[in-house]
């Protein structure tokens, strides 16, 4: 695919990932509401790009608010938003939860 991504959302990249401090509290902060929790699971969930209006929350919550929980997502590096058309599908970039489960595992192994 030209877009520089696999069918499943994971980067073209073969090197490891490497977080920031800022995005490795980013996805802290991302992970840690549960409600983005959720639509970040059903994102991962998909087989492809989830349309934006295909999460179960959208009927449940405002618009706004499920638009402030893709843009906490998104600001963290834990999906990418794809613009078709008027349409906003998510994509879960898989590489960044690997990398920041394979920090914090750094982090909390003994003698770090």
């Amino acid at each position: 695919m030209s877009s520089g991504h696999k069918r499943d959302g994971d980067p073209v990249a073969e090197e490891p990932l490497e977080l920031s401090d800022r995005q490795f509290a980013a996805v802290a902060k991302a992970l840690s509401d549960p409600r983005r929790f959720g639509i970040l699971s059903e994102i991962a969930a998909s087989e492809g790009a989830l349309p934006c209006c295909a999460l179960s929350d959208a009927d449940k919550v405002s618009a706004a608010t499920i638009s402030h929980h893709i843009k906490e997502l998104e600001t963290s590096g834990l999906i990418a938003t794809v613009r078709n058309g008027r349409f906003v599908e998510l994509v879960f970039q898989r590489t960044t939860l690997v990398a920041y489960m394979r920090r914090l595992s750094r982090s909390l192994a003994p003698g770090s």
